[in-house]
């Protein structure tokens, strides 16, 4: 068998053996070889394993470390947006926080931590979603050149389609039943959006009276003035008693 020799410190990791190489002869004498025996042993011998850390004094250091907080995404209910829509209020952004650390390490290997204290530097804030409780319905196929066609038509123009068209369907259904001359006879509301009086819709047309298209594109720029979309208005009628928008 072959025996190194070892200098320094007991237990250290070693990456170089010493230059004395000792051959133990049969009665264990530990004789040193001759120059031609070490040479003969190099191009026979296996790779010397390596030998492993187990000793060494034990060195405790503070260490800081950043620790990211990511937001948390909050739902809110929102009354004007139909089951089944959500829609991002806000984004939020990650905080930061602080934790110091004990550290116990041996031979520069860590063998422990423990955290000493943590506090927080900067606080999350939260993402914010809309999840829609209005109740929206779907009415059916639309008969082409009806008054709901050119109101579907019309809509597109001011980029609802959608939710925010059956929105406006179920609207001007439960208002008028898209009918050009309903007429309200205990408030003079008059036409597909009921306009209150219905002289208002001559800012959208001489033929207020009997045109689908004057009345629809004056009761979409009301509904646009007032409550920014038709779900907006949908929900506010859904919720009146009663009912009017």
């Amino acid at each position: 068998m072959w025996v190194v020799a070892i200098s320094g410190v007991a237990g250290l990791a070693v990456g170089a053996v010493s230059s004395s190489v000792y051959a133990a002869g049969a009665d264990g004498s530990g004789a040193p070889a001759s120059a031609a025996d070490a040479v003969a042993s190099r191009s026979t011998d296996a790779t010397i394993p390596p030998i492993v850390a187990t000793g060494g004094e034990a060195e405790t250091t503070i260490e800081t470390v950043e620790v990211p907080l990511e937001p948390e995404s909050i739902q809110q209910t929102d009354k004007y947006l139909p089951v089944g829509y959500q829609k991002v209020v806000s984004t939020g952004n990650p905080g930061l926080q602080l934790a110091m650390y004990a550290v116990t390490s041996v031979n520069g290997v860590e063998t422990g931590r423990e955290l000493l204290a943590s506090f927080v530097v900067k606080e999350p804030t939260h993402d914010v979603v809309s999840v829609g409780s209005l109740e929206v319905a779907s009415r059916g196929p639309i008969v082409a050149g009806s008054n709901r066609d050119i109101g579907k038509q019309l809509a597109a123009s001011w980029g609802w389609t959608g939710v925010e068209w059956l929105c406006l369907d179920n609207l001007f259904e439960r208002e008028s039943g898209w009918r050009t001359n309903a007429d309200n006879p205990s408030s003079s509301a008059y036409g597909i959006p009921q306009a209150l009086p219905g002289s208002k819709m001559a800012s959208a047309g001489a033929d207020w009276l009997t045109n689908p298209a004057t009345q629809i594109t004056w009761g979409l720029g009301y509904i646009k003035g007032r409550y920014g979309t038709p779900c907006g208005a949908w929900g506010k009628f859904s919720e009146r008693s009663p009912h009017w928008y």
